[in-house]
């Protein structure tokens, strides 16, 4: 069986870190692999990748003790620009990797660097477009894409180039569930035709866990173990399964029956009337939407990549504009949390971050501290006050994002995926807060993939389709339009399970 990778790490450890970020490893990658690494959040999953594409220590400086190679090369003595030849990366933020204005010139960039010529760049580009689901999109610009398009650019980006190892952090944490499900056949078919070595980096598992041959799972930065997929779901999924229902179970019961009054228009917080909007070059974000919000709601705004929702968002909250009719928002105190948190994290340390809202309401000292206090530890975050938010995972910057939201005590919440680059026991905390907030009469507007906890958690689902509004109901009612919802792509029957993969019942 031939290696592909070694990775032996005694200790790595970045300047003024009180511990290594990961320790005693010792790993063995094979050609034909399919590795699923998993872990809590800050567990050190995404520095082992940085760390196998030598982004660690040529471009993050940090202190490594031990040895990697690829392909039998020490990953130290091949400079970064050599990297290609060996391993294929594609990081947590798509917008980190996307370099041109349009997505041809983004997927064609490596191949030009390499000397390929133009007519075989063409073929390549436009074959690995259409493989990630974006035939036609070579002319589209970069920053009109929604978050899972994004993504596919650079999974594209990186596919063309043809390396032996594919190394993935997150591939899927902005795409809809029929793109997941379309991603991991896609992955499994390279595995499987071309001996594709693949390394993927997830929080939530079970849905790959058909595709995988070993799992690792990480915490505090060390392996404590390595599953084959069929214990891990014995060892875990099964484990968490009666604690998550118990979750659903609670906030469904009341889900329904929103606590505030509908009485009339005194009570609507937002209202859309025959709202459009369009992007440079006409590209057209939204379409003729029609929408109330009433305080109390709890609304599920659901739809496949590039269906509008994010524009949808940023209209409510007043960062864009309606290109076409009218819109009204009948409060100001509005929060927003983006799909991105590096979009709206800007201080020095985390403290400042979650407390800057408040002095600019002019709190007193003492009452700014003790609520950053009490919102940094609800998110276990109290430990890193001191520390700058870019020094945390993805994750940990996700939490902190809502958690300046919130301290502020907003009463029009607008959350765009807020579970994105969390395991599932801090997803389900988070939205736990958010019904909470919503029983004791906030609005909150939830976006998300995540088509189960929309149905646990919402009392209105408002499903957007090719940019318009499709549906709205109230989720009691879900049941007689299921078959409306899959018509437009959302099953809400969950993707094939490990288990009713194992069982041979799909």
């Amino acid at each position: 069986m031939k290696t592909i990778a070694k990775i032996k790490i005694e200790k790595l450890i970045f300047p003024q870190a009180e511990k290594p970020a990961l320790q005693n490893i010792d790993l063995e990658i094979y050609q034909g692999d399919f590795l699923v690494i998993t872990g809590d959040v800050a567990s050190g999953k995404s520095v082992l990748l940085h760390s196998i594409t030598g982004a660690i220590p040529h471009f993050h400086n940090a202190e490594l003790t031990g040895k990697i190679t690829l392909l039998g090369q020490d990953v130290k003595d091949l400079p970064l620009n050599k990297m290609s030849d060996y391993v294929g990366y594609m990081m947590q933020e798509p917008q980190n990797q996307l370099i041109s204005q349009e997505v041809y010139d983004d997927v064609a960039f490596g191949l030009g660097n390499l000397e390929i010529p133009l007519e075989q760049i063409n073929k390549t580009v436009k074959r690995t477009l259409e493989f990630v689901g974006l035939a036609g999109y070579e002319r589209r610009q970069t920053a009109s894409l929604s978050g899972g398009q994004a993504q596919r650019v650079v999974l594209a980006s990186v596919l063309a180039l043809q390396a032996p190892l594919l190394i993935l952090d997150q591939p899927t944490a902005e795409l809809d569930p029929q793109g997941r499900f379309e991603l991991y056949q896609r992955l499994s078919l390279l595995n499987k035709t071309q001996k594709l070595t693949i390394i993927l980096v997830m929080d939530r598992i079970e849905e790959v866990l058909n595709y995988a041959n070993r799992v690792l799972y990480l915490q505090d930065g060390e392996i404590i173990k390595q599953y084959s997929p069929e214990s891990y779901y014995q060892d875990q999924i099964l484990h968490r399964e009666g604690k998550l229902q118990s979750i659903s179970a609670n906030a469904s019961s009341t889900a329904s029956t929103p606590t505030p009054q509908r009485v009339g228009p005194p009570d609507i917080i937002a209202q859309m009337n025959h709202v459009s909007y369009h992007y440079k070059d006409n590209l057209l974000g939204c379409k003729d939407l029609n929408l109330k919000i009433h305080k109390g709601d709890f609304l599920a705004v659901i739809g496949l990549n590039g269906s509008g929702k994010s524009t949808l968002a940023k209209l409510l909250v007043g960062l864009l504009k309606p290109s076409q009719g009218e819109l009204k928002r009948f409060t100001q105190n509005a929060g927003f949390l983006f799909q991105n948190p590096d979009f709206q994290i800007f201080a020095s340390t985390l403290e400042e971050e979650v407390g800057f809202s408040l002095k600019l309401r002019g709190e007193a000292q003492e009452i700014r501290d003790q609520k950053i206090e009490e919102s940094l530890e609800f998110l276990g975050l109290l430990k890193y006050k001191k520390m700058h938010p870019q020094r945390l995972s993805r994750g940990q910057r996700q939490l902190l994002a809502l958690t300046s939201v919130l301290v502020s005590d907003p009463d029009f919440i607008i959350a765009d995926e807020p579970t994105s680059g969390l395991d599932e026991n801090q997803g389900y905390r988070i939205m736990d807060k958010l019904f909470d907030l919503s029983q004791k009469g906030k609005t909150i507007l939830l976006i998300t993939h995540d088509l189960s906890m929309a149905s646990t958690y919402s009392n209105r689902l408002v499903a957007m389709h090719n940019h318009r509004l499709q549906l709205d109901i109230a989720t009691r009612d879900l049941d007689e339009h299921l078959a409306e919802l899959q018509a437009i792509g959302l099953n809400f029957h969950p993707l094939i399970s490990f288990k009713e993969a194992q069982n041979g019942t799909f």
